[in-house]
């Protein structure tokens, strides 16, 4: 069975997040708990990254958004031993790298992480969703950093952040995305068919 590996960024998933009910229809899943979800220091984050794959001890999926997927490039990259480990990774609305740097966000560092990660390679299977709107990733900037990673983006259109705020609790349309367990948990009332979200849009 796959095991699904949920990377939340800044400030982490509340419950009525996407990737909090993701996480609760999976039969085998884990997420990353960082020490501090208020500063994302990347060599901080990379490390329970790594910390977290190594112990699922199975073949993962990585479902990561927002600064989660800056911290899932880079621990791939950095790591490269985990790619053999790694069967895909699903980047949704990444943060824009020139937000951050060293010290967690680029108003506190001296430098900034843009031409960093977009010297990045990534050598797993990958999927990439990313917003037209995003106030954390202008659209153009979202294009230039699927064009350094090589990915053809999936666009979703004018959905913000694709976060709570953006209307994004249950996401069964990510279903499609993701390499399918053997099994669903019994007790989930969702069918990702008939299920549909609503979009509220600040």
């Amino acid at each position: 069975m796959i095991h699904t590996v949920i990377v939340p960024g800044v400030g982490g998933s509340e419950h009525q997040h996407w990737q909090s009910w993701l996480q609760r229809q999976l039969v085998s899943s884990s997420r990353v708990e960082q020490k501090n979800w208020d500063r994302p220091v990347l060599s901080e984050w990379v490390e329970q990254f790594v910390k977290t794959v190594h112990a699922a001890q199975a073949p993962v999926q990585i479902v990561a958004h927002s600064f989660g997927c800056l911290t899932s490039v880079a621990a791939l990259a950095e790591h490269p031993e985990l790619k053999s480990q790694v069967k895909k990774l699903i980047l949704v609305a990444p943060a824009n790298p020139a937000r951050f740097g060293e010290a967690g966000f680029a108003r506190h560092s001296l430098t900034d992480y843009k031409d960093y990660f977009h010297q990045l390679k990534i050598d797993v299977p990958a999927t990439l969703l990313i917003s037209e709107n995003d106030p954390w990733l202008g659209f153009f900037d979202a294009l230039q950093l699927a064009k350094s990673w090589k990915l053809n983006p999936v666009n979703l259109g004018e959905v913000g952040h694709i976060n709570v705020a953006s209307g994004f609790g249950p996401f069964p349309d990510l279903l499609n995305y993701l390499i399918p367990e053997n099994s669903m948990c019994s007790h989930s009332s969702i069918d990702p068919v008939k299920t549909h979200f609503s979009l509220k849009f600040a």
